[in-house]
């Protein structure tokens, strides 16, 4: 991918205010996309990257809003088009995680986990169809989980992984339904990765390459799916986690 790999093009960052989604945020730009960054309740934080994309020399746009819910997600995208009158990439970062056995699971945990990783895919891919079919062009990167296309069980996150394994299976049904028009949807699954603080050991000891992940190798597959290295690339799932679940 070079440098303007996403020059001229129009993304949203769900969830971008901090973590992956930032740093997803800020590559973005720095290959030239003009980015829209997302955050639930932290609005501050968001305006503040927005900021700093700014002062770099990139075109932004902070935008608070809570995608899990279809009103909000639609003002976030009717925003963006306001702001940059086109939508060609669509980054989709949010997703509760909550450790919990089912048998202690609260209905309104499982509901709140499902929404935040699910509902949020596809509030925001149906609203962003319509702009990406009049211009016949769209690139939409889902985040999975290590596993999840095989739908494998793991106790303690049962809300987490049967949402996961629907994005999965909800995008390979959209990029079926959207290959003739020029928009590709493809997921990337993250496996054990340092957000923060460093992993512990007996974690590390779960990847055959012997670390973490990071933000960096997460980031350079979903601008892969993004790029134009991929425009005969779509319904594909790539697993990014150094040979976990293997």
């Amino acid at each position: 991918m070079t440098a303007e790999s996403l020059k001229g093009r129009v993304a949203i960052v769900t969830g971008s205010g901090h973590g992956l989604g930032a740093s997803l945020a800020r590559a973005a730009a720095a290959r030239g996309a003009a980015v829209v960054v997302n955050c639930r309740s932290d609005g501050v934080r968001a305006q503040t990257l927005a900021d700093e994309l700014g002062r770099e020399g990139g075109r932004a746009l902070a935008v608070r809003a809570d995608v899990a819910d279809y009103e909000q997600a639609g003002a976030l995208v009717g925003e963006a088009l306001h702001a940059f009158g086109r939508i060609d990439v669509l980054f989709n970062t949010v997703g509760a995680f909550l450790w919990k056995p089912v048998a202690d699971l609260d209905p309104r945990e499982w509901r709140a986990t499902v929404s935040s990783n699910l509902d949020s895919v596809f509030n925001m891919c149906r609203l962003v169809l319509p702009p990406m079919r009049q211009s016949r062009y769209g690139r939409i990167v889902s985040f999975g989980a290590v596993g999840a296309e095989r739908a494998l069980g793991q106790p303690e996150v049962a809300a987490y992984s049967a949402a996961k394994a629907a994005v999965i299976a909800f995008s390979r049904a959209l990029a079926l339904e959207e290959a003739r028009g020029g928009i590709t949807v493809n997921v990337v699954c993250p496996g054990v990765f340092v957000d923060g603080d460093e992993a512990a050991p007996y974690v590390v000891q779960r990847v055959p390459v012997g670390r973490a992940g990071t933000h960096e190798d997460i980031v350079r597959a979903a601008l892969f799916f993004a790029s134009p290295a991929a425009d005969f690339v779509t319904g594909q799932v790539l697993s990014v986690a150094g040979g976990e679940g293997l």
